[in-house]
């Protein structure tokens, strides 16, 4: 049990998804005596955000929450609806939305990422939403009787998942993407067509290099959707789906960010003493690299090594083959390894096509460093233990994607 001057420490968590509920069950296992308080600035109690599209699907929020809302008062984890605004480092003291001031012994950061804002003329207007929280997806789930024709502004993994979703209410939905195809920036252009032509199939339209100019509107609600090359689309309903970003704002005077950024060493610590941070929300320092978290568990790994440090242990997150599956629209994908290097230098990208598929295989010198898997993602597993192994296979590639070739083939 972790302790103070002969008191029991004082834990307070920022942020209830990923990170902060895995950092609040970690630091309960290990001191069952200690206060821990929760600032969970949604109206929401921890829920799986990788299953928003299940509300599409008639499914109960109550199937969302991998915890029941009274487990955590069980576990004397006492979680508060409230914002954290700011932090005094000197005072160990954290300053809430509501004018609630939090001390605190030890403490994490774990607001995760906030949703791009676009800066343009009727944002405010009934009908333009985020897609980005549960509180998100049921309002636009309580709208579809309503909707003919929704536009979502973005087409990346989170507005091709909301167009896939929203297709069973029989609504006619288009989507504006900045670039040059959809899918970015998980897939290229060579490899997007795959997930084009699965638009296409399911009538879904798609505008490149567009974006929104404005959202227009009568009575307060939206009516149309004005594109940046000037044309408008009629519309019932906008959704912005253009990214996130870390949610570290209101960080900014406390003395904790470096150029914008909230950075961590591998023991998640910041440049304060007994101040962590973990998940989407920090960036972990590796040399000279800064290694961001946009996955589940990664989050959730950060989060046990943040704890674990904060009860007094020593622990160090190790940066293992990142492992995600997920889908663009319909397209499932397995991304594997360090994908977001694929353009440095020194890398090499080897494309396979078929008709159903599209597999990028990134080499640096000859060895296997990350991969992407669209559309078939039947030799995950395979390619991931060759990653982990740092299997050298430059030279058999013709028979990587054979069942009958065994894995060692390659080591």
């Amino acid at each position: 049990m972790a302790q103070r001057q002969g008191s029991f420490v004082k834990y307070l968590i920022i942020g209830f998804s990923a990170a902060g509920a895995n950092a609040a069950e970690t630091i309960r296992r290990l001191d069952p005596d200690g206060e821990i308080i929760v600032l969970n600035g949604e109206s929401r109690s921890f829920y799986l955000r990788l299953d928003l599209e299940g509300i599409f699907q008639g499914k109960p929020v109550e199937q969302l929450m991998p915890r029941p809302p009274e487990y955590w008062p069980e576990k004397g984890i006492n979680v508060r609806l409230d914002r954290a605004v700011g932090i005094d480092l000197k005072k160990r003291q954290v300053a809430a939305q509501s004018g609630g001031i939090y001390g605190y012994d030890r403490l994490l950061i774990a607001t995760g990422a906030r949703p791009r804002k676009l800066d343009v003329p009727g944002c405010d207007l009934a009908g333009v939403f985020h897609y980005h929280t549960l509180d998100d997806a049921l309002a636009i789930y309580d709208s579809r009787a309503r909707v003919r024709h929704a536009v979502i502004v973005g087409g990346g993994i989170l507005g091709l998942e909301l167009a896939h979703a929203v297709l069973t209410f029989g609504w006619k939905v288009t989507i504006l993407v900045r670039g040059s195809h959809a899918g970015s920036p998980i897939v290229d252009l060579s490899g997007s067509e795959l997930v084009l032509a699965s638009l296409q199939r399911a009538g879904v339209g798609v505008l490149f290099h567009e974006q929104a100019a404005a959202f227009e509107g009568d009575s307060r609600h939206l009516c149309a959707v004005r594109a940046t090359s000037g044309k408008t689309l009629d519309a019932d309903l906008a959704a912005i789906c253009v990214g996130v970003e870390p949610d570290v704002s209101f960080l900014q005077d406390t003395g904790l960010l470096t150029d914008g950024k909230l950075i961590v060493d591998g023991k998640m610590q910041t440049a304060a003493a007994d101040v962590f941070a973990a998940g989407d929300a920090a960036l972990v320092r590796r040399g000279e690299k800064l290694v961001g978290c946009n996955m589940w568990n990664v989050a959730s790994a950060q989060a046990r090594v943040a704890a674990s440090n904060m009860c007094g242990m020593k622990a160090e997150w190790r940066e293992d083959v990142l492992y995600n599956l997920d889908s663009l629209f319909d397209q499932e994908f397995a991304l594997i390894g360090p994908w977001d290097d694929r353009r440095l230098s020194g890398r090499a990208i080897h494309e396979f096509r078929t008709e159903n598929a599209y597999r990028a295989l990134v080499m640096r010198d000859g060895v296997l460093e990350s991969a992407l898997l669209l559309g078939d993602r039947t030799h995950d597993r395979r390619i991931r233990k060759l990653i982990t192994q740092k299997a050298r296979v430059e030279e058999k590639l013709d028979r990587i994607f054979d069942p009958d070739t065994p894995p060692d083939y390659f080591i």
